[in-house]
């Protein structure tokens, strides 16, 4: 079942876009040093790369159609579901690891930094294919799906920073500290983004949201948020197929 997923994505053109994105935003980072072109290139990537993911991704996940086909063949709905959600994921992988290894040579990052930017690739790839996978259970309507989709990646990408600000800002006076930390972890890739800049020691300014987070959860080391964002992405996943098993297709 993964495979034929898989072959869907390879066969969209638009699939090659993973490839070709990379290298031509690390253009704009060139010879600014390495941390900065790194986490500079993860921030723009945040920006650009879920939108694609979902648009190729959740029309193949969130096919009522398509799953009628496929549940004919001799696999549960859950381990189907789950195996589809594997495929979209690889068969995105393959050109976004190819992009991600020529935009580390274009930045000239050592072997250091071209492996965190690897792994950043890799856990914002696996977040927003979970969440594409989870809608898409839910809705199993693919347009519906796509409009949350996008209005979720608007909320965590663009309008995050200022709401969480805001919120710091109005809860100061109040005991509701908890609810700001659940907010902070609500979105892991922004939390990788915090970790990338502290564990690398960036000489650039981490913004609000850094300072919060280190006020709120500490020092964020790197690979403890990416493990964080790649174990959001499979609960998502696993969730996403528990979903689908439980309702009416």
């Amino acid at each position: 079942m993964s495979a034929l997923f898989l072959k869907e994505i390879g066969r969209n053109p638009y699939s090659f876009a993973l490839l070709l994105l990379p290298p031509l935003l690390a253009l704009g980072f060139q010879g600014r040093g390495e941390g900065v072109g790194l986490v500079g290139l993860y921030g723009t990537l945040l920006l650009l790369l879920p939108p694609l993911i979902l648009a190729l991704g959740v029309p193949l996940l969130a096919s009522r159609e398509e799953w009628a086909f496929l549940l004919g063949l001799p696999v549960t709905p859950w381990r189907g579901f789950l195996a589809g959600v594997l495929g979209v994921f690889l068969g995105l992988l393959l050109p976004l690891l190819p992009g991600l290894l020529l935009a580390s040579g274009l930045l000239h990052l050592t072997g250091e930094g071209a492996f965190w930017l690897l792994l950043s690739g890799l856990g914002l790839l696996a977040f927003w294919v979970g969440v594409g996978g989870a809608l898409s259970a839910l809705l199993l309507e693919e347009r519906r799906a796509l409009a949350f989709g996008f209005a979720l990646y608007g909320l965590l990408n663009v309008l995050y920073g200022p709401l969480v600000v805001a919120l710091a800002v109005r809860l100061r006076d109040y005991p509701l500290e908890g609810f700001l930390t659940l907010a902070l972890l609500l979105n892991p890739q922004e939390l990788h983004r915090v970790g990338l800049l502290a564990g690398l020691k960036v000489p650039v300014l981490t913004g609000p949201v850094g300072y919060l987070v280190a006020e709120r959860l500490g020092t964020m080391a790197a690979l403890g948020t990416f493990l964080y964002m790649l174990l959001t992405g499979f609960l998502l996943a696993f969730l996403a197929a528990w979903v689908f098993a439980r309702r009416e297709r």
